[in-house]
């Protein structure tokens, strides 16, 4: 399997399913792979469903998005983790791709017949340019968005009540099948009952144009736990954003970078953080360009979006722990900074600490290899620390004022 098949195959764990059942499993204490709790995700689900639908309501899950077409909304599947989970197996990324768009068009097909593909893509916001931007075109917006504060995003709930059509049955069965309580079989169908209600935005609670999506938490974790993470809403395609006629590949990139700005930044509202995949996987960009706008983006504005990458430190990204210390340099206060990159004054302060930790090390002669085992960072890390201090603090007189005013006095060795 080719490492990009692998990368997206990751998707495959955005399951609702599988994310109410872990939260669940951890609650209640059950196995790993424990039957019962696998079987109240299922029934809740079913009957939940079955009963929403003879009420008339419509819920999105996660990996759908809502489209308008001539007055009718649609939920079309952008995710399926079922078709995502057979790059694994037997399906390359193209043939998954396809199958999706085949579901799609069959959704809008059915409200109207004489629907086209150009039609599905216009909904979707799919655009190809090929010709190239006129010679020094500028693709990125004039200002940037305005910096938004991490919010906390809505919180898992039990359900304050299930209607009795469905919590009588479900209980029932897990108390004759599985030996349940009535007491403890309620409270797990509440549970998942509420897990679905957060995951599962009410379709007047979103726009045309939004998807709800499962993205990584800003909690950092070293395992990878369904519980870490939450379900946001991403407006994938703005006002006007699905029948603009693009004539060059400066206007592609200009509405691409819009996007990009417009998601991470909604992501990191409700407290959870997009990876370059999510990005590649919603809009269809090649990696190569999300990499590109992201460093362009950074260059003009001297701001990091907010992703995996840059706050949580998974996978390769832009080198934010650089970017502070310069910043830093520059006269930047830690909250300025902060501000720019998307991330707590704690963890800049943090990120300043262990330069002070180098320099330190480096005006009393320690060697690169004590450096390494005493930072506990990586060769990489330590290169770009050091070639900013040779850049900007290269002599012993300029380390000892930059150590001072953080509050680290040093007597002259000299």
């Amino acid at each position: 399997m080719r490492a990009g098949n692998t990368k997206f195959a990751t998707l495959a764990t955005r399951d609702l399913q599988a994310v109410q059942f872990s939260h669940i499993k951890s609650r209640f204490e059950l196995a790993e792979n424990s039957a019962l709790g696998q079987t109240v995700v299922q029934l809740v689900n079913e009957a939940l469903a079955s009963y929403e639908e003879a009420e008339g309501q419509v819920r999105a899950e996660p990996g759908q998005m809502l489209v308008e077409h001539q007055g009718t909304r649609l939920l079309l599947p952008v995710l399926d983790p079922a078709w995502v989970a057979r790059l694994n197996v037997d399906l390359g990324l193209r043939a998954v791709r396809q199958h999706h768009e085949c579901e799609q068009f069959t959704i809008l097909s059915a409200e109207d017949p004489q629907a086209t593909f150009t039609t599905l893509w216009n909904l979707l916001g799919r655009h190809e340019v090929a010709k190239r931007a006129p010679k020094g075109y500028d693709f990125l917006p004039q200002q940037p968005q305005e910096h938004a504060a991490s919010g906390q995003g809505r919180q898992p709930q039990d359900a304050p009540s299930v209607p009795a059509e469905v919590l009588q049955p479900v209980l029932q069965t897990l108390v004759d099948q599985y030996g349940c309580r009535p007491a403890q079989a309620e409270a797990m169908i509440k549970a998942t009952a509420g897990i679905r209600a957060w995951c599962c935005p009410r379709l007047e609670e979103l726009q045309p144009g939004q998807v709800v999506w499962f993205a990584n938490s800003t909690r950092k974790s070293r395992r990878r736990d369904p519980r870490l993470l939450r379900p946001v809403v991403l407006t994938l395609v703005g006002p006007g954003e699905n029948h603009i006629e693009l004539q060059h590949q400066g206007e592609y990139k200009a509405l691409r970078i819009r996007q990009m700005e417009r998601m991470t930044t909604e992501a990191w509202k409700q407290d959870a953080v997009l990876t370059n995949t999510d990005v590649e996987w919603l809009t269809g960009m090649a990696p190569t360009m999300v990499r590109h706008l992201l460093e362009t983006y950074q260059e003009r504005f001297g701001i990091i979006l907010p992703t995996a990458g840059t706050v949580l430190d998974m996978g390769r990204t832009l080198t934010h722990k650089k970017l502070v210390v310069e910043l830093a340099l520059q006269g930047f206060t830690t909250r300025e900074i902060g501000r720019k990159i998307y991330h707590t004054e704690e963890a800049v302060d943090a990120y300043l600490k262990s330069f002070d930790k180098l320099l330190l090390l480096r005006y009393h002669g320690l060697p690169v290899s004590a450096m390494l085992r005493l930072l506990e960072c990586s060769r990489s890390l330590l290169d770009e620390y050091i070639e900013l201090a040779e850049q900007h603090l290269p002599g012993d007189e300029s380390m000892r004022n930059y150590l001072s005013a953080r509050g680290i006095p040093l007597e002259n060795t000299s």
